[in-house]
């Protein structure tokens, strides 16, 4: 760049000064000479404007030039930050390996140029079914992430899948990954069992809005809430299969970042393994991972208002004594958390139920949420006739059929089982 806008610059000059300096040829007569030499004086004058003009040329080209190395040095370190890794191994994202997985593919191409512009890099897991995207050094936050879906890999495959991706559906292990066709990432017809959630730990709360902005870019539908949505601790999407932990908000010592993190990844590994659910059942089991890594309890999604120290712990004790002199619940009892809203009670009923279904019934009740998604599949279409439907997005599982299917599927009387499991010493 730099040998051609100096050829640029000094071309011009270096032909006019030839032209102007040429000396008189010898052989001409003295009145010749003299009034060669007087136009020589007059293209001399001229050759020195043109000088002046060129030493002007050549200083704005010089400063354009030192603004353009100031403007390109910043994104070429965002481009160092947005490096993606995998399997220990740094990769070019514009010539990702052939073996890694479709929905990974897809979802590092869907973040890799916001990362670039923003200082943030990319972390796969070693499956792949996880992108982590941070500003610093991510081992210990993929890690986290790595143990969510391995506790989930143990609850509802009763093993540990280490380096594979499971395929997509409810016979998810009998069909390789390889053979699922990626959906486009943000798309409404992702299988359940199928693509790769992305989390984001966002640095500062300055990074929300575009982070939302670039949601909404891959899901239109996401427009408005991004241009409302204010930043708030975490957020995890079924649709896009995306969440954010997001620091740098004001203290509060009853928040804990890495509980946050440890919830919203159990939430994205839920819903990605097993599609639309009763969102009791997503916050549920999303409360049982945090407790079972963070031994604690700290992300409390749309709670407003004060938190009490005593809340952290003590659920199992907490919820036996809420149905102590009561009648032992019913399923349906345990299933009152609703979508858009924190209510204490029904917070422990939900982790309670999903606590001991996830120990004692975790394969089954894996099969379970596939006819239960399978359900809502079904009965949240609206036919529009001629074999055309639209999704109704509000509609959520009537409790009674919850609790039939769950009922049937793995024990019958199941409200009274939990009350009697939490209520042991």
């Amino acid at each position: 760049m730099f040998v051609a806008m100096f050829v640029a610059v000094f071309a011009p000059l270096e032909s006019s000064v030839v032209a102007g300096g040429e000396r008189p040829r010898r052989g001409i007569s003295r009145k010749a000479h003299a009034k060669a030499l007087a136009c020589s004086t007059i293209e001399c004058a001229e050759v020195g404007r043109a000088f002046a003009s060129v030493c002007e040329r050549w200083a704005h080209t010089l400063v354009t030039a030192l603004a353009l190395l100031v403007f390109v040095a910043p994104l070429r370190a965002s481009d160092e930050v947005a490096a993606l890794t995998w399997r220990g191994k740094k990769l070019d994202v514009a010539a990702l390996p052939s073996d890694l997985p479709g929905d990974a593919r897809v979802a590092v191409e869907s973040f890799a140029g916001w990362a670039a512009q923003h200082g943030y890099r990319l972390d796969l897991d070693e499956s792949a079914r996880a992108l982590l995207v941070s500003a610093k050094d991510s081992s210990k936050l993929l890690k986290r992430i790595e143990a969510v879906l391995a506790l989930a890999d143990r609850t509802f495959d009763g093993r540990e899948v280490a380096g594979a991706t499971p395929a997509a559906g409810a016979d998810a292990e009998a069909k390789p990954d390889s053979a699922v066709t990626p959906a486009a990432w943000g798309a409404s017809n992702r299988a359940p069992g199928s693509g790769t959630l992305v989390l984001v730990v966002v640095r500062t709360p300055k990074d929300h809005a575009p982070l939302l902005a670039r949601l909404a870019e891959l899901s239109p539908y996401l427009a408005s809430w991004a241009k409302s949505s204010t930043p708030a601790p975490g957020f995890a999407l079924e649709e896009p299969l995306a969440g954010a932990v997001v620091l740098g908000l004001p203290a509060n010592k009853e928040w804990n970042a890495d509980n946050e993190l440890v919830h919203r990844a159990a939430e994205l590994a839920f819903h990605r393994r097993f599609g639309r659910q009763p969102y009791w059942i997503v916050q549920g089991f999303a409360w049982h991972v945090e407790q079972e890594l963070c031994r604690g309890i700290y992300c409390f999604p749309y709670r407003e208002g004060f938190v009490w120290a005593t809340e952290h712990s003590g659920w199992r004790a907490r919820f036996a004594k809420l149905w102590r002199d009561k009648p032992a619940p019913a399923l349906a009892d345990l299933a009152t958390l609703r979508r858009g809203q924190f209510e204490p009670n029904a917070a422990l009923c939900a982790w309670a139920a999903l606590t001991y279904l996830s120990e004692r019934h975790g394969v089954a009740l894996a099969s379970a949420l596939h006819e239960l998604h399978d359900l809502w599949d079904k009965n949240s279409r609206r036919d529009l006739g001629g074999g055309a439907w639209e999704r109704v997005p509000t509609y959520e599982l009537p409790l009674a059929d919850q609790q039939r299917l769950l009922e049937s599927r793995l024990a019958p009387d199941l409200g009274p089982a939990i009350l009697g499991w939490a209520s042991k010493d």
